[in-house]
Order: C-alpha cells, then structure tokens, then sequence
C-alpha cells in the first residue's frame, strides 16, 4: 500500500512539474502580445487550437469528475510550484527580471568543460571550447589541458551518424594542448569532437557534442530606446539571410546591474530588418543608461524536418546614456487567462488538508 502511494505521488509530482515548465515555455513561446508584432507559425496556430479542440471535447465527455486527493509530500510541492509561478507572473514573458544568479542566462552559449580524472594516476584533464553554439565559416579552437599528457589526438564527427569528418593532431602550447578546426559549409548540425589523451601512457578518450549553424541571420546592430505605453523599447537591426520565424534574446543591464531578460518573436524576410525587444516598466530601475547585450538569435522550426537555427552577432553589446522615462505608464501586468488558470490549477493542489 505504501509503494502504491509513493507511485502516485511520483507521478502526481511529475505531472505537476510537466504543466509547469510546459506552461511557462509555452508562455515564453507563444504568448507574446500581438500588438507587439510577434508572430507565430500557421502549424504553430493549428496546433494550439487543436490542443484547445481536445481538451474542451474531453471536459465536456466527463460528466461526472473523479474527486482527486494528494498526499502530504505531493501538496508541498505544489505549493512550491504554484509560489514561484505566481511570482513569475508578475512580469510579462517577454520582459523577466534577471540577477547575477542567473548563470545559464547571461551566459547562454556557456560550454561546460568535458573533465576526466584516470584510475591509475588519479590525474585530471579536461578539454575546453569557447561556446556551444558555432555559425559557419567558424573555426572550433578546443583546448585539453592537464598534467602528465603525453600527446592528444583529435577526431571530429556527425553526432547522429558517427561519421568521420575528420582528424587533427592537437600540438602543445604553454599550458594546454591546442587544435583549431577549420569551419565547413558542410558540417552538420550536431558535430561531436573526441580527443583522445595520452596521459602516462594510457589513453583517455573525451567526448563534447555541440552545434554547427549554418548562416541564416545576424544581428548587426541597434537604435536608441524609445518609450511606448509600459514599455521601453529597443529596436535591434537583422541582416536576415534565411526568411523563417526568428526569436532575439538580449539581457539588459545597467552598469555592471543586470536587470532583465528580454525576448521577442516575429517572421523575418530576407534583407535588412528589424526586431523589437521590450522592457516593461516593472523591471526598469530609476536610472537613464542602460546596456544590451548577450544577443542570441534563433531561427525556429516550423516543422520536424526544419531544426532550427542559431545565428551570430556583429555587436557585443549597445549602450544608451539618457534615456528619458519621463513618458512610461506604471501599469502592471496583466496575466492571460489560462496563466491564471494554470495558478488556480497549482493553489487548488497546494490548498488541500
């Protein structure tokens, strides 16, 4: 009886933990205002509406509902859960407030280092890129640094094939063996890079996968902020290579302070565009300087047979003394009525005795 319970609770758990993050994703997504020119794909449309179709079929077969209780371990998640996604919602998805604790944030191309320690000699090696994510042309410079290496060897290829594309031999430099590996138009998506260490004579394979854009569009640039209802805006310039569903990501600082990170999602042509990212009121401090920066760009997959695509910025960053907020509406936001719903959903959870 008691492992029957534990089963529930998991999977109760589980659930919980599954409309949370599926919901916020989804708001991130799919839930930017319209007037704030964010578009979403046809199929993107079809899908959510389709969704909607079977969950409304569905409440309206089930005449009668089967009451549902939780045990206690079940009810204090939820309150967790249903605590922080209120405090989510507070601020729009397109404008979240952001801390030097939000490593993977502000720094979102972060390539964690591959370390091994050998059984023998109890020796650590790790190897070292400079990002996650590549756009070709660009060279990957990988780096294996540790103690007692005698020799590493490279290998670079497909992630999902294991095909050979080819290999290097990694050469010695002041503290790190280092291989740089020319860029290919014809490198796929996912390449996985193993080296192969040889430490006191044995050999110690280390293994990164990454990804291998090809071009489609690039961030070259921005125009001052302006004020627009609750919102500060910041148009950012878009050499577009591939028209497609592209998100812009940028975080904003003041001075050294970051204060919020910033999303937006529109349909681009090919050409010179531009994209406006929005910062509502509710995170801006009282200060006239602020600082973009940390730029990403996406192009989305509309379909499975489409992956998507990262592209590359021109721009470290773009810097705005004397910005007036003279002019912004202190209005709060407004949360859309299935973020209230999924609320009442959680609190319905975390309020049972």
């Amino acid at each position: 009886m008691k492992k029957n319970k534990i089963i529930i609770g998991l999977v109760a758990i589980s659930f919980i933990s599954i409309c949370y993050f599926l919901g916020t994703k989804q708001n991130s997504d799919n839930e930017l205002d319209t007037d704030r020119k964010t578009a979403l794909g046809s199929n993107q449309v079809d899908e959510m509406k389709s969704s909607q179709e079977i969950i409304q079929e569905t409440t309206q077969e089930t005449k009668t509902p089967m009451p549902i209780s939780f045990n206690q371990s079940t009810v204090d998640s939820a309150k967790v859960i249903a605590t922080k996604y209120e405090q989510t919602l507070n601020y729009p998805p397109y404008s979240q407030p952001l801390s030097l604790n939000d490593f993977s944030i502000l720094n979102p191309n972060y390539f964690e280092p591959v370390t091994m320690v050998t059984q023998d000699s109890n020796v650590k090696i790790s190897m070292m890129l400079e990002k996650y994510h590549f756009v070709s042309p660009e060279a990957i410079i990988v780096q294996v640094k540790g103690s007692d290496i005698y020799g590493v060897e490279l290998k670079v290829q497909d992630a999902d094939t294991r095909k050979l594309l080819s290999s290097h031999t990694m050469h010695p430099s002041q503290d790190a063996y280092l291989a740089k590996i020319k860029g290919n138009t014809d490198y796929p998506a996912n390449l996985q890079i193993t080296a192969i260490a040889n430490v006191n004579g044995d050999e110690v394979p280390m293994v990164a996968q990454i990804s291998y854009n090809q071009k489609s569009a690039t961030i070259v640039g921005g125009t001052k902020p302006f004020v627009e209802s609750a919102d500060l805006v910041f148009p950012v310039d878009i050499k577009v290579e591939k028209a497609g569903l592209y998100r812009v990501r940028a975080n904003l600082f003041s001075g050294a302070q970051p204060i919020a990170s910033l999303v937006s999602e529109t349909k681009l042509e090919v050409g010179k565009k531009q994209i406006l990212l929005r910062a509502h009121q509710s995170v801006l401090p009282n200060t006239s300087e602020f600082e973009l920066a940390t730029f990403t760009i996406e192009k989305r997959s509309t379909h499975p047979a489409e992956p998507s695509r990262f592209g590359n910025s021109e721009i470290e960053k773009l810097v705005f003394d004397d910005v007036d907020l003279s002019g912004i509406e202190k209005t709060h936001y407004q949360p859309k009525e299935n973020e209230r719903k999924r609320l009442m959903f959680l609190k319905g959870m975390a309020n049972q005795d």
